[in-house]
């Protein structure tokens, strides 16, 4: 069959559901093998204006282009408010895969993104407005997987009195530009960084916290001729299992940086986490590396860090899997600047609703604190920051599986101004030194900073 012909099966089978619903509304979703490069960067670069999503770990990366289908939600209720809204999309959605079914990507599959804050402000860095949590079913969608075959999926909705030929059209054509929006001004920094430290530091010792993520933020120059592709390219170039994240978002220029915290992975129910916390730097050869772990696993300041965390992890997990097996001690995560605590938890999901997790498992202590909800409060009163997608979520879901990373180590890229605003953080308890910790978020920046020269 001629993939216009499926393009056209889809979209006469979407009109007949649309007739069905009370508004007239429904989803036509094709997928079809495509070749895809193994390095996505010029693809990107290549869509600018497409409103663009790039994900890429390891041999696999998704590139979401455009919206068919978007919610935001803001508040308290944002994750089950987008988990009542996916639902109904996938019951309204009418998916075809043209060709061997066996390969593709489970359908349809949706893009996500939390803010570190439930309700961010109107107008910040992050643009006229950041949403709380925003679910997006894309418009076209490229995505190379780990065997090296490469799906395009493009969707389109349908409301009931659509032509066929029309849709069938649109569905396989490339997405359109999207309308330019006003680029914002960039709020002036302001805050003291050691200070906002020994404030925190007194109110863990008298017991309203037990820890508390205190980020901060820097601008740094671009140096002429720096494009996005490049960039993404130097991102590539740290390795490791980390992973490279690149966000349009409209009027704020390009979100983008590479992070080693996986928030959560699921195949089914099998669902894999990590608790990533206690931070040292890389040594100047494999001598000095194995002394610095020694001492980082050693620390009882980096290993209570880590443990809250771990103990966070549990706690949600206990809720919804079964019985599962909690590492006795972390291992070392040797990245290019940094060496991290690391614990790897999997296990077996009751049922496979990924967006209640990810509400479920966001903010972790690793970003927020402990207990999270005065950690959350007393980080909106006292570190002068928009965090937004920072130390958020986003990530990518299918019906059988979901993956969703917490971007790090990245900053706010404006080519326009020139310039780049990056963020990074560190965990504060009770024997947390002032310097140290600001030596400690400095050192965060420094992948950025290598990065962008």
């Amino acid at each position: 069959m001629p993939l216009n012909a499926t393009a056209r099966a889809a979209v006469t089978d979407a009109l007949a559901l649309a007739r069905l619903q009370r508004d007239g509304r429904a989803y036509a979703v094709i997928a079809w093998p495509t070749t895809l490069p193994v390095d996505p960067s010029v693809t990107f670069a290549a869509a600018d204006g497409r409103g663009r999503t790039l994900l890429w770990s390891g041999d696999e990366w998704q590139l979401g282009l455009g919206a068919a289908w978007e919610l935001a939600s803001d508040g308290p209720g944002r994750g089950a408010h987008l988990g009542q809204e996916h639902a109904r999309l996938e019951a309204r959605t009418v998916a075809r895969v043209h060709g061997d079914a066996a390969g593709a990507p489970s359908l349809p599959a949706c893009l996500t993104a939390f803010s570190f804050e439930e309700r961010p402000p109107t107008a910040s860095h992050w643009g006229a407005h950041l949403p709380g949590a925003r679910l997006w079913l894309p418009r076209r969608l490229l995505w190379r997987r780990t065997d090296g075959s490469g799906w395009t999926i493009a969707a389109v909705p349908v409301q009931r009195n659509d032509q066929v030929e029309e849709l069938a059209a649109a569905l396989l054509a490339d997405p359109t530009p999207q309308t330019a929006v006003a680029n914002t001004v960039w709020p002036t920094l302001g805050g003291n960084y050691r200070e906002e430290v020994e404030d925190a530091v007194a109110l863990i010792r008298d017991g309203a916290l037990r820890k508390v993520v205190l980020a901060r933020a820097v601008d740094h120059p671009l140096p002429p001729g720096l494009g996005l592709d490049r960039i993404i390219a130097r991102l590539r170039a740290l390795g490791d299992r980390s992973t490279l994240y690149a966000h349009d978002l409209p009027g704020a220029g390009v979100f983008c940086g590479v992070t080693p915290e996986l928030l959560f992975q699921a195949e089914g129910r099998t669902v894999t986490t990590m608790a990533l916390a206690g931070t040292t730097r890389r040594g100047r050869n494999a001598d000095e590396d194995a002394g610095l772990v020694k001492d980082l696993v050693a620390g009882t300041k980096e290993r209570k860090e880590h443990g809250v965390v771990v103990e966070h992890l549990v706690a949600v997990l206990r809720e919804r899997a079964s019985p599962f097996l909690v590492p006795s001690s972390p291992h070392p995560r040797l990245l290019e600047r940094l060496i991290h605590l690391e614990s790897v938890i999997t296990a077996d999901l009751a049922r496979t609703d990924y967006i209640e997790l990810l509400d479920a498992l966001h903010p972790t202590p690793a970003t927020c604190g402990l207990p999270s909800a005065t950690a959350t409060h007393y980080i909106a009163r006292r570190e002068k920051l928009h965090r937004g997608l920072y130390a958020g979520a986003i990530g990518w879901l299918t019906p059988t599986a979901a993956r969703v990373v917490v971007p790090l180590r990245g900053g706010l890229v404006r080519t326009d101004l020139g310039m780049a605003r990056l963020f990074a953080g560190a965990g504060i308890i009770e024997t947390s030194v002032p310097d140290q910790e600001f030596a400690e978020t400095e050192l965060k920046f420094s992948v950025m900073r290598q990065v962008l020269g």
